[in-house]
């Protein structure tokens, strides 16, 4: 179950959705570019900023976090997706605003994938003898499954801003922390607007 936060957010964001998707071909034109919305490379980040108060949420593929989809096979794994959620957890390491902002962190939430491992499918063949072809059918059904899957880490973030007025743009560190990413789809609603953006490596900068 999601938190008032998570709701609270997706209230601000949907307050100009509709006109956000008709007011917009940006979003489409990635959709159709990229194909599917979980993409290797590829975050997104959403932004709603209205007076003084600023959200961001972003969802970004565990394979551009961690190198890896998959459930953690061992303790490296573990606690490479550990080492991760810290990151997403300190905001300042990801986000960075002009000086005079006054931009206040007042909460931060992180979903990241379960660092639980999974040793279910490890099969004693030899042991089992008889079993084999079974378990054997057992593990390809389950690697498939895991192929399919897609875990993410989830991050949402709300500021409070005193001096709005100077937050004309956010350096989103994200490709520094984490190199495998290779862009960042912005949604973005703001007093002046709403505009969808790309961020890359080499241009990390979301001008507001």
């Amino acid at each position: 179950m999601r938190s008032s936060h998570s709701a609270s957010f997706r209230c601000l964001y949907a307050s100009a959705a509709i006109v956000f998707l008709f007011s917009l071909s940006a979003p489409l034109a990635a959709e159709e570019r990229h194909g599917h919305a979980h993409q290797h490379g590829v975050s997104k980040l959403k932004l709603a900023f209205d007076g003084t108060g600023l959200e961001m949420e972003i969802v970004s593929p565990g394979s551009d976090i961690v190198g890896f989809e998959h459930p953690p096979a061992n303790v490296a794994d573990r606690q490479a997706i550990a080492k991760a959620e810290a990151v997403f957890r300190d905001a300042a390491k990801l986000f960075v605003f002009p000086a005079g902002t006054g931009c206040r962190l007042v909460s931060a939430e992180v979903e990241a994938p379960s660092a639980a491992g999974d040793n279910h499918d490890k099969h004693d063949h030899d042991k089992h003898g008889e079993e084999k072809h079974h378990d054997d059918k057992h593990h390809d059904a389950k690697k498939a499954e895991e192929d399919d899957h897609h875990s993410e880490f989830h991050s949402q973030y709300r500021y409070n801003c005193a001096n709005p007025e100077k937050l004309t743009h956010i350096d989103v560190k994200l490709f520094d922390r984490f190199p495998r990413a290779r862009e960042i789809e912005v949604e973005a609603i703001t007093p002046s607007g709403q505009f969808a953006r790309e961020l890359t490596l080499s241009s990390p900068r979301l001008k507001l």
